[in-house]
C-alpha cells in the first residue's frame, strides 16, 4: 500500500506577499526571505490546501498542459527546498 505524502500546511508564522505571479515568504523567527518563482509559487499555493504530493503533481501537470511525469522531479525538489527552509510543517 502506497503512503500518501501531505505537502503542507505552511508554518503559521510565515508571512506571505504576492507580487505578480511570484510569492515572497518571510520567516520572522530566522529573519529570512525566500522568493519563489512562478512554478514554485504554484506548489506553495497548493500546499496551503490538504493536497498530497501526487495530487499536486497531477494538478500542475494539467494546469501546465504537460505529462505529470515530466514535472515530478521538479515538484519534489521544490517541496524538499520549502521543507529545508522551514517553511512547511514537517520541515527542518
Amino acid at each position: 500500500q502506497k503512503m500518501t505524502e501531505i505537502i503542507g500546511p505552511p508554518r503559521q508564522h510565515i508571512i506571505q506577499t504576492e507580487i505578480g505571479d511570484e510569492i515572497s515568504l518571510y520567516d520572522p523567527t530566522s529573519e529570512r526571505v525566500v522568493v519563489l518563482n512562478t512554478s514554485a509559487s504554484d506548489v506553495w499555493r497548493l500546499a496551503e490546501g490538504d493536497h498530497d504530493f501526487e495530487q499536486v503533481v497531477q494538478l500542475l501537470g494539467r494546469a501546465y498542459g504537460v505529462d505529470p511525469e515530466t514535472i515530478r522531479e521538479d515538484v519534489r525538489a521544490t517541496v524538499d527546498r520549502l521543507r529545508e527552509e522551514g517553511l512547511l510543517e514537517g520541515g527542518a
